[in-house]
């Protein structure tokens, strides 16, 4: 009688999860994005890792992605399919700006700024 193997994928592997970067509570998936876009920070508290990262790649745009994570936490940061409101603190007004009008990404965004500044090393 022939034996055969059977082997289970593990959790991460069959969820998608990339493993090395998610923490308790903030889930990293690693996906095809659209090109140019490393990662992508969700309301939901998820992070979209694009699946041609290079582990530091990853780990680099998980920690930019945080940022963004935190900024929506404290309502600073919101977006739609359509437009980005940005408060600069929680006492600003609210600006809202167009996705169309925009290079979404760009370290010159208010909200892009602050990630790259808080990230760099």
């Amino acid at each position: 009688m022939a034996s055969s193997k059977f082997k289970l994928k593990n959790i991460n592997a069959v969820f998608g999860i990339d493993g090395e970067t998610s923490e308790e509570g903030t889930p990293v998936f690693s996906k095809k994005l659209d090109d140019g876009v490393g990662a992508e920070a969700n309301r939901d508290g998820t992070i979209f890792v694009d699946e041609s990262l290079n582990a530091s790649g990853r780990r680099k745009a998980v920690e930019h992605e945080k940022i963004h994570l935190e900024q929506i936490a404290q309502g600073r940061l919101q977006y739609s399919n359509d437009s980005v409101t940005w408060k600069k603190d929680t006492r600003s007004p609210a600006r809202v700006y167009k996705r169309s009008d925009m290079k979404e990404g760009a370290s010159n965004l208010e909200w892009e700024a602050e990630a790259y500044n808080k990230t760099k090393k």
